[in-house]
């Protein structure tokens, strides 16, 4: 597992946690992030795609949140 997968097409078929986190609809199901990184970013009640540094073109997720 790891932290992210930004330089690959896909997120590895092993990442259990990050699977579990698209089936339950908390990431698209194209999302780079690896599942410990997601899963960590729930348990604080954030939306894993608002903090997510990698590239949309790739992984179709939701708009960074940009703080002022």
């Amino acid at each position: 597992m790891q932290i992210h997968y930004f330089e690959q097409t896909e997120a590895d078929f092993n990442d259990m946690q990050l699977r579990l986190a698209k089936g339950q609809g908390y990431v698209p199901q194209t999302c780079l992030l690896g599942g410990l990184t997601v899963l960590t970013e729930i348990g604080f009640g954030k939306d894993p795609c608002k903090g997510c540094n990698g590239p949309r073109d790739k992984c179709k997720g939701r708009a960074k949140l940009i703080e002022n």
